[in-house]
């Protein structure tokens, strides 16, 4: 059962597990409640459950609408009342819909504003700005622990380079990194 509070049209809600009443009464558990808002919140969880699943991610002020994001700083939006897909990246979404995407929805460019909200920007590692020529101690997943050389491949961007492995800075392998040469200040 989540966590997150779900209100009925009613005005009865449902948190932690207990009903209350639209003034805040506690009325009892979920499973003592008034009957519609027992419906009601199931249909809410089963379509919650659903979501996760099947990875999607449900607007809040727009509860017809739901969102997938690529992976790539880029989301799909769509509405499921009349099956209608939209894309937007986090830079197209920040921006005007009437201007730039004139053919997309005002309601599904603010559902993508909301999605990229709830999903921000992970902070850069600090490898991830590693230059040319720079030694890197490296942490790698499987518990690896070496000196690596920061290296410009012309047709890949910037690499480390081992005497055992070689791989390229956005790695999702590396968990923790510090540059040793030259030191920070020289």
């Amino acid at each position: 059962m989540s966590d997150t509070r779900f209100t009925a049209t009613t005005g009865w809600y449902v948190e932690k597990g207990c009903i209350y009443s639209p003034d805040g009464l506690l009325w009892g558990t979920a499973a003592s409640g008034p009957g519609g808002v027992l419906i009601e919140y199931g249909a809410h969880q089963a379509q919650a459950d659903r979501d996760a699943e099947l990875g999607r991610w449900r607007s809040v002020e727009h509860p017809d609408y739901f969102a997938v994001g690529e992976g790539d700083d880029s989301v799909r939006v769509c509405d499921e009342s009349v099956l209608k897909v939209w894309g937007f990246t986090r830079k197209d979404a920040a921006e005007d819909p009437n201007a730039y995407w004139a053919i997309n929805s005002e309601v599904a460019c603010s559902v993508a504003r909301e999605y990229f909200a709830a999903h921000p920007v992970p902070e850069p590692k600090p490898w991830e700005d590693a230059g040319s020529g720079e030694l890197w101690s490296l942490m790698t997943a499987d518990g690896g622990d070496a000196v690596y050389l920061a290296i410009l491949a012309d047709d890949f961007g910037m690499e480390f380079v081992g005497l055992k492995d070689r791989f390229s800075v956005g790695y999702t392998g590396i968990t923790a990194g510090r540059r040793i040469w030259p030191e920070a200040g020289a």
